[in-house]
C-alpha cells in the first residue's frame, strides 16, 4: 500500500497561489499551456501563451493577515482592479483580488516579498528547466519567449489575495 504524503500549509499556501495566479493570468488573456512543468534541475510553475509568445512564469506566495497599503491613495486605488475567483482552491473560499500595475506597491510583511525568494541558485534552476522545455517541445530558437513571475499574497482570514505581475526577467 503506498503511503500518501501529507501536504504541508507551506505547500497548500503556494498551491493556492498557483491557482490564483493561474486565473489571474487567464483573466488577462493567457492561455494556460502547462502546471507544474517538472525536472530534476528545476520546476516551472506554469507555462502560458499569449498571442504567438511563450510565458514561463514563477509564482512566489506568502500568506499575510490583513493587508496594510501604506499607498492608499485615490490614484493608486483607481489603479486597482478588482475581480472574484470562486472557489480557488477551498469550496468554502472564494478570493477578491487586487491587482496592482503601473505603481510601485509598498507593502512590506515584515520585511519580506514573496520576490525576495527568486534567488541567483533558482534562476539557474529555472534557465535550466526552460531550456529542457524549450528542446522537449522542439521550439526554435526564433520562436519569442520570457521569462515572468506572479506574486500572490494571501489573506486568508479576510479572502484576499494581492496579485503583482513582474514582466520579463533577466535570467
Amino acid at each position: 500500500m503506498k503511503k500518501v504524503k501529507k501536504k504541508t500549509e507551506k505547500r497548500k499556501i503556494g498551491d493556492m497561489g498557483e491557482k490564483i495566479a493561474g486565473r489571474f493570468l487567464q483573466s488577462k488573456g493567457f492561455e494556460i499551456v502547462s502546471w507544474n512543468y517538472l525536472k530534476p534541475w528545476g520546476e516551472i510553475d506554469i507555462i502560458v501563451r499569449k498571442k504567438r509568445k511563450i510565458h514561463f512564469i514563477e509564482v512566489k506566495t506568502v500568506s499575510v493577515t490583513g493587508f496594510v497599503f501604506l499607498q492608499e491613495t485615490p490614484n493608486f486605488l483607481h489603479k486597482c482592479k478588482t475581480f472574484v475567483a470562486d472557489k480557488i482552491s477551498r469550496p468554502e473560499m472564494a478570493y477578491s483580488i487586487r491587482e496592482v500595475s503601473g505603481e510601485t506597491l509598498s507593502l512590506e510583511i515584515d520585511g519580506y516579498r514573496p520576490e525576495d525568494n527568486l534567488h541567483p541558485w533558482k534562476l539557474k534552476r529555472l534557465k535550466r528547466a526552460i531550456q529542457s522545455y524549450l528542446a522537449e517541445k522542439r521550439i526554435s530558437e526564433e520562436d519569442d519567449w520570457q521569462f515572468d513571475a506572479v506574486t500572490v499574497r494571501i489573506d486568508e482570514e479576510g479572502k484576499t489575495a494581492l496579485v503583482e505581475y513582474l514582466e520579463d526577467i533577466i535570467l
